[in-house]
């Protein structure tokens, strides 16, 4: 197995989607790249990788990543939200993405522009969660994004708080803890139905769903776990599982404006 040479899963299962695609060299855009290290993984493993992000106040703490002296110049880049992206046309052969759609207000327009820099015969792939999903991944706590916004759901997650649930706890008071983080939540996440996200993503193409894939890939090295993941029968109970515990795996495939009945 390659040596990924990265703790987090989602970001070595990426570049396995992308060694899986069979493109050696291909060029690959990380969108909503962060500070760059699912860039800095595909770069190490031989693909021409890009990344571009917004300035936005909900994730302050990457700083000018557009002058990282790790990066070649114009490896990382800025954009404006709703804006274009800052490459050609037709500039990659693959797209991914982690977690980043339930950030992005203006879906339409987005993917749009991704479609845009995509070369005809290229491929997306993002994480994301809907609206299907019971747990907010942000903070850990069950239902706080689908919960009416107000003091019930402000106590309700204080007390799981104090009982110890949560992800990325610190020293606040549970009481502060959940409003700061319900504040976020409230200002920087859209949960989208799963139709609606569906509909957005195909509207030039097929999309499938990769959740069994993935879960396969965190079951390796657990082999009665990876004996039943591999069974035709259990995707359909695992995905939906999954779906609800995590997020989506969507992969796209754009068809030519030709393949689509527009002009030639």
């Amino acid at each position: 197995m390659r040596d990924y040479d990265e703790t987090n899963v989602n970001r070595r299962y990426i570049l396995s989607y992308v060694d899986s695609l069979k493109r050696p060299g291909a060029t690959v855009l990380d969108f909503g790249c962060g500070s760059g290290r699912v860039v800095r993984l595909l770069r190490n493993a031989g693909y021409d990788a890009y990344g571009v992000d917004i300035r936005w106040p909900g994730a302050d703490f990457y700083g000018d990543i557009e002058n990282d002296p790790e990066f070649p110049p114009g490896t990382l880049r800025y954009y404006e939200e709703a804006g274009p992206l800052p490459f050609p046309d037709a500039t990659f052969d693959v797209i991914v993405s982690d977690q980043v759609f339930e950030h992005v207000v203006p879906l339409q327009e987005t993917i749009a522009e991704l479609e845009r820099v995509l070369k005809p015969g290229g491929v997306m792939y993002h994480h994301f969660p809907s609206r299907t999903v019971l747990r907010e991944g942000h903070i850990g706590i069950p239902l706080t994004h689908l919960l009416p916004r107000g003091a019930l759901r402000l106590y309700y997650t204080a007390a799981l708080r104090r009982l110890g649930f949560g992800a990325n706890a610190d020293e606040r008071p549970p009481m502060q803890w959940a409003a700061d983080n319900l504040k976020w939540i409230d200002e920087w996440t859209v949960y989208r139905p799963l139709k609606e996200i569906e509909q957005v993503l195909g509207r030039n193409g097929p999309v499938y769903h990769r959740e069994i894939d993935y879960c396969r890939f965190r079951a390796d090295g657990r082999p009665l776990l990876s004996w039943i993941l591999a069974k035709p029968w259990i995707r359909g109970p695992a995905e939906a599982t999954f779906r609800r515990l995590a997020f989506e795996c969507f992969e796209v495939r754009p068809q030519p404006a030709a393949a689509q009945g527009g002009p030639t």
